[in-house]
């Protein structure tokens, strides 16, 4: 005991490591110890007074002792679930001690980021059995981001200050992007993505670097991820996009610049995709499918007969897609989006193979109500296979519905040309050349949704 104050006293926080697999032969040292002379709390609390740690002035730094005293005392190594009130009101108690920067705790960081690392796979594993042991759902993750929260509401940017490089900035700051990273990852993983509100606002008021670009590379891709994730949630597909593929960009750079890509690589490209996929076919981004069949053959499989389905604007089929793979989309939380976004493409790309195909061959830039309700019929198919459909993609989609086809996308610039409901007719503009009528989608969506500038700092 008295060497192991030694080296505390030296500074060599990384001893106060709960995790048995970096710390464990201290631990158990320490326990066979601790069970033989301080069975009694009083004992320990009494043994960290008198070691005189920090002068005895750091009253949390002594609570924080005494945590991982009577944690290596009582532990069992054999049983997570008897030994989490030990681990978890540690965690509370270190990271406590962060929260006053009176004291020089820059070793305490990187120990809070490790245990971070540590304790958020164990909490998901303890939540994932709390029927078998009674707690209530998510209940361990929710404690841990309390814990974390504060954290992150503690670090503040010192505005007398400059920005500065990353090496220079203080420990917690150097932390922030983890913080945030770590904090949003836990808000998506217990189904409370609202809250990421909060972290992506204050996350630039909050830092003191100088240029995003000098946080680590994979804590970056790990943040416009989530940011991507985040804003397709709240179908702003723009911003989305951007930040999604901006992470897979900097993923892709990763791979090209290492000898052996690791699986970790692989799995975050996967990850990324799964979202980058439908934010780019929603906005006509269609992508090259090649890298994607030798990342994921079944994301490319699923997304190919998407984009296949769209591009012919077979509406039967894509209700029949959604369907099909309805588990995986709102495991995903994509079902809404889709379900709101692709019927307007599959509406564009069937009424451009109308033009396409009858009325331009006619020399004429009027189609009547009538053309197009046949054109619906045939993509609606109303057979009663579609007919077994679950209603969400059966009830909306019907053959008399040609006009309003024709007004949505005519507001979302998507077509242009006018209705004029008395002579059931549309009627657009003089060409020969459809680009004119039906301009490119990513174009119209781009100038009716402009990128938020609250995100440009991130590409400084």
């Amino acid at each position: 005991m008295n060497q192991f104050i030694q080296d505390l006293a030296s500074n060599n926080v990384s001893l106060l490591n709960v995790n048995l697999e970096v710390n464990g032969t201290l631990v158990a040292t320490l326990q066979k110890e601790l069970q033989s002379d301080y069975l009694d709390d009083n004992e320990i609390e009494r043994f960290v007074e008198e070691s005189k740690l920090y002068e005895g002035k750091w009253t949390r730094f002594n609570i924080l002792l005494q945590s991982f005293l009577k944690y290596c005392r009582d532990v069992n190594p054999w049983s997570l679930w008897e030994s989490s009130d030990l681990i978890f009101t540690y965690y509370q108690d270190l990271s406590t001690c962060l929260l006053n920067d009176s004291y020089a705790m820059g070793n305490l960081v990187w120990l809070f980021r490790d245990v971070t690392g540590w304790i958020i796979p164990l909490a998901t594993k303890l939540d994932a059995n709390y029927e078998v042991i009674g707690t209530r759902e998510n209940q361990f993750l929710q404690y841990v981001a309390s814990v974390i929260s504060k954290v992150f509401n503690s670090i503040k940017a010192r505005f007398e200050e400059v920005p500065t490089r990353y090496d220079q900035l203080p420990e917690k700051q150097q932390i922030l992007l983890f913080v945030a990273n770590k904090l949003n990852n836990i808000y998506f993983q217990i189904d409370s993505p609202s809250s990421c509100s909060n972290i992506f606002r204050n996350m630039k008021p909050k830092s003191m670097i100088e240029h995003f670009y000098q946080y680590p590379i994979k804590e970056q891709i790990e943040y416009k991820y989530l940011l991507g994730r985040y804003y397709l949630l709240n179908h702003r597909v723009s911003d989305s996009f951007r930040q999604l593929n901006n992470s897979f960009s900097m993923l892709i750079f990763c791979s090209k610049h290492t000898s052996n890509p690791s699986p970790e690589l692989k799995r975050n490209m996967i990850r990324v995709l799964s979202y980058l996929l439908p934010a780019g076919i929603i906005l006509g981004k269609l992508p090259s499918l090649r890298l994607v069949e030798q990342l994921s053959p079944k994301l490319a499989g699923m997304y190919s007969e998407l984009i296949h389905l769209l591009k012919a604007g077979n509406l039967a089929g894509l209700n029949q897609w959604l369907s099909m793979n309805e588990k995986y989309l709102l495991s995903k939380k994509l079902l809404l989006l889709l379900l709101e976004k692709l019927p307007v493409l599959a509406y564009r790309s069937l009424l451009r193979k109308v033009f396409q195909y009858i009325v331009l061959p006619m020399n004429t830039n009027r189609i009547s109500y009538a053309v197009i309700e046949k054109a619906l019929s045939i993509s609606i198919a109303d057979t009663p296979h579609n007919n077994n459909l679950r209603p969400i993609y059966r009830m909306i989609h019907t053959s008399n519905n040609a006009e309003n086809v024709l007004v949505t996308l005519i507001n979302h610039s998507l077509l242009r040309g006018n209705c004029f409901p008395l002579n059931k007719i549309c009627v657009t503009l003089k060409t020969g050349k459809l680009i004119q009528i039906f301009p490119p989608i990513n174009e119209r969506i781009s100038g009716k949704f402009p990128l938020t500038q609250d995100d440009a700092w991130l590409d400084s």
